[in-house]
């Protein structure tokens, strides 16, 4: 009895002194930096009524578990024993290799894994790009869309195995399509840190989402240049040297992934911040709203006599590189993407000569609208451009070219034969029909081929498309009905002359010979 008793003593003291050190400890242990990039639950009011009651023991029991005084030492001792697990304790946060952290948005890394969009879907995107850009143009101001990469785009070899990287991702396709078509001027800055990483120069750091002071001015020379290209009147961007380092060895580093996980005070950061600080100090701030917030707009006057004004729609990658454009721009009027990208009434108020568009690429998709329609012939071009590409006139293989020599002529009609200009070079449109006028038809595809002195290439065609008029004209509907064709090609560099369109006939083919060909008909 009496060592039963010592023993429920004994745990109960045990239980007490636990629970007390967890109360009394953080007041002696300073608790480790944590972030959750959340609100924490606030202390409930008191319930007024019984039937309060249940909801006000659900937000009490939050309210203690988000403010338990030992809550930041448990959550980052737990999570740096997870994450050299290669586990995570945050669904904000994902655990890579080598230490690595990245950010997951809820979507599991997929702005960097999916495919981007089809030409159609792209369609509104490059619409409202040409919009806005046209429409800045006819007041004379440059429009430009600055797209930093996500990290794990720039390091996907310290990603999770899971991670696989798409080459044909959101904001390489747009990118693409927006040179393509004309539509405006989209930099998508991950080639530029690409090669600045085979260059041994880190472009971000394994416990942050953002780029370094480097991977920033790497941003802001690649910017600045492609505005010069653009025909802006902006000086070359400075060198890496004219910067200096600020806040050297602070213990405050950018770090928000292991700020999230609470894991921050256990990682050593090595994130070099560069900046002017003597075009800072002379600069002169105009705050736009009451709260004085880095998102909130507001107005930089830099001093720099003679310069163009920038205005800089942005998200948090702007941090690191606004320090480089204070001596590049005599004003600098700063707003965040969250409170619109297509700021009309900032426009107005400051008239800019440079509008950029600082936009993450995975908000690259949804970051132009609203905008301006774009003229009608704006809206043609890019249509036009948009359409599929034609194939390539290939090389005759010689077995094919042996069986189409011995070809004899059929019924048909090369009703179109054009050698016109394309946008990849010269091209050919044919047209016309070709039958068997047999009761059925062997197949539907044909060859299309050309021939030139040096050359014989060939690209399969349909010869397939309905035509009811060869159909009633022969009085055979069911084969000559399927008989018309019409292609476009891409031509090679050697020149050609002469051109046939062949068609499966049975065992053999049927020609149709096109003769000599002329540019433009």
């Amino acid at each position: 009895m009496l060592a039963s008793r010592l023993h429920w003593r004994l745990l109960i003291g045990t239980i007490v002194v636990l629970m007390a050190a967890m109360l009394l400890a953080p007041r002696i242990v300073r608790g480790p930096d944590l972030d959750e990039n959340r609100v924490l639950a606030q202390r409930p009011a008191w319930p007024a009524s019984v039937g309060e009651l249940g909801a006000f023991r659900k937000a009490a029991d939050a309210w203690v578990s988000d403010r338990f005084p030992a809550r930041p030492h448990l959550i980052g001792a737990l999570n740096r024993v997870r994450m050299l697990a290669g586990v995570s304790g945050s669904p904000r946060v994902v655990v890579g290799r080598h230490g690595w952290l990245f950010y997951d948005g809820g979507d599991h890394l997929a702005s960097a894994q999916a495919a981007g969009p089809t030409d159609s879907q792209a369609l509104p995107w490059l619409l409202n790009l040409a919009g806005r850009t046209e429409a800045l143009k006819a007041k004379g101001v440059t429009y430009l869309v600055l797209a930093p990469p996500l990290q794990e785009t720039v390091y996907p070899e310290f990603s999770p195995g899971w991670f696989h990287l798409n080459p044909e991702r959101q904001a390489v396709r747009l990118a693409e399509l927006a040179q393509r078509t004309g539509a405006g001027e989209v930099l998508y800055l991950h080639p530029t840190l690409m090669a600045a990483k085979a260059r041994g120069v880190p472009m971000y750091t394994r416990h942050d989402t953002h780029w370094t002071g480097q991977g920033a001015w790497e941003g802001y020379a690649a910017m600045m240049r492609r505005l010069k290209a653009m025909g802006a009147a902006v000086d070359d961007p400075r060198p890496m040297s004219d910067f200096r380092e600020i806040r050297p060895g602070h213990v405050v580093k950018p770090r928000n992934l292991a700020l999230m996980l609470g894991v921050a005070s256990f990682v050593g950061v090595d994130y070099l911040e560069l900046g002017d600080p003597d075009a800072e100090a002379r600069a002169t701030t105009t705050w736009l709203d009451p709260l004085h917030d880095w998102t909130k707009p507001h107005v930089i006057e830099t001093g720099a006599v003679g310069k163009p004004v920038l205005m800089l729609t942005r998200d948090s990658f702007s941090t690191a590189l606004t320090p480089y454009l204070y001596r590049h721009f005599s004003r600098i009027i700063l707003s965040h993407n969250q409170d619109g990208t297509w700021r009309e009434d900032l426009m107005a108020a400051y008239r800019p000569d440079i509008v950029v568009l600082e936009v993450l690429e995975s908000g690259l998709g949804y970051s132009l609208d609203p905008a301006p329609a774009p003229s009608e012939a704006t809206r043609q071009r890019i249509l036009e451009r948009m359409a599929p590409r034609p194939p390539l006139l290939a090389p005759t293989a010689q077995r094919l070219a042996a069986a189409l020599d011995a070809a004899p002529a059929g019924k048909c009609n090369l009703e179109r034969a054009e050698l016109r200009a394309g946008r990849d070079g010269p091209e050919l449109l044919v047209s016309g029909w070709i039958s068997e006028l047999a009761a059925e038809n062997t197949a539907p595809l044909g060859w299309v081929r050309l021939r030139g002195p040096a050359v014989d290439v060939t690209a399969p065609v349909r010869v397939d498309f309905s035509r009811p008029d060869v159909a009633a004209y022969f009085r055979a509907p069911k084969a000559a009905e399927a008989s018309g064709f019409a292609g476009l090609y891409r031509l090679p560099a050697a020149p050609v002359d002469s051109l046939a369109i062949y068609r499966r006939a049975g065992a053999g083919w049927i020609a149709c010979d096109g003769g000599r060909l002329k540019p433009g008909g």
